[in-house]
């Protein structure tokens, strides 16, 4: 059994009354008396969540849930054995480790949206009054990508449009570089920041 969960990552992370009894070695039926006395003291940390689980004998039963803030608050009403105290340094040690994993996780997932944003959008949103940044930030793409401009591309291949002359390797890395301008331009980097930094790994 975990000491804290969530459910997703808008969502606090949070243990149990079940958790708590378990690894505190005080009973189950004490836990839930505990937040039934306190729930009111409780509730200046959030509402007190609950969810209700079937039991083996077919009884269903409500099993409390707390927040960090909760958590800390119902276990300073237990009694200080040695298992305990054990449970108590656990318990705020799993829910920063969570904290760390939801942070972690967030900024993962920012980082993949921000990664995904197309070029074109991107130069829309943060360059709209500049009327050749599109034209000069797909060049750039294509130079990097394949080692020619568009125009040079259709030339050397005799075709009507350079992504006619792109295999699959060069079409995934267009598609990478393309990300990549994106975010250098999301980060404040100027066209010839960018052109130096792409053209300085070919």
């Amino acid at each position: 059994m975990e000491l804290v969960y969530y459910k997703g990552l808008k969502d606090e992370p949070y243990t149990t009354a079940e958790v708590i009894a378990e690894f505190s070695g005080v009973d189950l039926d004490s836990i839930n008396r505990l937040t039934r006395t306190h729930k009111e003291r409780l509730e200046k940390f959030g509402k007190v969540g609950f969810e209700i689980r079937a039991m083996d004998s077919g009884q269903k039963q409500k099993v409390w849930k707390y927040n960090e803030r909760q958590a800390t608050v119902l276990i300073t009403y237990l009694r200080n054995t040695e298992q305990v105290l054990d449970f108590k340094d656990a318990l705020v040690n799993a829910f920063y480790s969570m904290k760390q994993e939801l942070d972690q996780a967030k900024l993962s997932r920012e980082l993949n949206k921000r990664a995904n944003i197309g070029l074109a959008d991107t130069i829309k949103a943060e360059l709209p009054d500049d009327p050749h940044a599109y034209s000069n930030y797909h060049q750039l793409a294509y130079k990097y990508a394949t080692g020619m401009t568009p125009k040079q591309l259709k030339k050397a291949k005799g075709v009507n449009s350079p992504e006619e002359a792109l295999d699959n390797d060069q079409k995934e890395r267009l598609e990478r570089v393309k990300q990549n301008i994106a975010l250098f331009i999301l980060d404040g980097n100027d066209y010839q920041d960018i052109k130096k930094k792409l053209l300085a790994d070919i």
